[in-house]
């Protein structure tokens, strides 16, 4: 079956080796081919991109990125190349190009001579949608190796991740090829202070700002209260934030009450304060002085508390 007439194409030629690269006679192989081709299948070759000494272990090579490039701005529809290792030997990269190029919702097709794929037909697209199929699978059984790997390493107890504060990973390796943590001298001298200040009850935003001022080093731009929180649960102190403080302190310290009398003489000093109703709703529940029935204070409710003010209209 011929292929389409009037279908513009962007060849790609690739040599791995510069030996190659400088003889040249790889390159004006595939460069013979892929015109041949395309003058039999009357496809119009618009130029060939080569990549002279180039591996196909990325993507990122000058060539290929020019070619694709063509393709995004319309100057080819389709990308031909002698065999599919000259594209890419990874079936990683060809599952990357296939979502980016070369899928049914894209307008690119991909032809490969010696390995008969032209995606333009349907046996083609079928012979990219299993190599897909298969980069796709090989992805998947790494991520599923890898979180074995990782597993098996915690229950052997190596520590994963990055190193805490106040360590770093040893540059050489031990025996069983793992890097040991070793202290890091400035970072304990931190750690020391943060503990010496907490001691004089020291607050843990006042212990961030002393920390910057002395110019501790700090994981990041500046010290935080969190990263202060963290070092001290770490030294074995049982501290919390104030926000997980304050949600586990204010049922017990705050006594919920219904007594409308109480609200009424509340709400009546919030409103000499010139605060709105929706304002005098949130400071009476946020005082543990509910309403007289549910569990909201809303405007109407709050209106109901407030002594009316005199009609002018009445007279004595």
């Amino acid at each position: 079956m011929r292929a389409q007439r009037n279908t513009k194409a962007v060849g790609y030629v690739r040599v791995s080796s510069e030996q190659q690269a400088s003889e040249g006679v790889s390159l004006d192989a595939q460069k013979h081919k892929l015109r041949d081709y395309c003058r039999a299948m009357d496809i119009d070759l618009v130029d060939i991109i080569a990549d002279e000494g180039y591996s196909a272990s990325t993507l990122k090579r000058p060539g290929l990125q020019v070619a694709l490039s063509m393709l995004k701005r319309g100057q080819a529809h389709s990308l031909i190349v002698v065999k599919l290792d000259r594209l890419t030997r990874c079936v990683k990269d060809l599952g990357t190009l296939c979502e980016q190029f070369f899928s049914d919702d894209k307008p690119y097709t991909l032809l490969s001579l010696s390995d008969a794929i032209d995606t333009r037909s349907a046996s083609g697209k079928l012979v990219l949608n299993v190599l897909t199929s298969v980069a796709q699978w090989e992805r998947g059984a790494i991520a599923d190796r890898t979180r074995e790997a990782m597993a098996h390493l915690k229950r052997q107890g190596v520590r994963l991740g990055g190193a805490p504060y106040g360590w770093r990973y040893a540059p050489e390796r031990d025996a069983q090829g793992r890097r040991p943590l070793v202290k890091h001298p400035e970072e304990q001298q931190a750690i020391k202070r943060i503990c010496a200040l907490h001691g004089r009850k020291v607050p843990a935003q006042e212990i961030a700002q002393r920390l910057d001022e002395e110019k501790r080093p700090a994981r990041g731009k500046r010290w935080h209260k969190r990263s202060v929180y963290q070092i001290l649960e770490r030294a074995g102190y049982s501290v919390r934030s104030r926000r997980k403080e304050a949600a586990r302190v204010k049922p017990t310290r705050q006594e919920l009450k219904r007594d409308k009398q109480a609200a009424a003489q509340r709400a009546k000093q919030l409103r000499a304060q010139r605060l709105s109703l929706r304002e005098i709703a949130a400071r009476l529940l946020g005082e543990g002085l509910l309403p007289p029935r549910g569990a909201q204070w809303y405007a109407a409710t709050v209106m109901d508390l407030l002594p009316r003010p005199a009609s002018p209209h009445l007279t004595a």
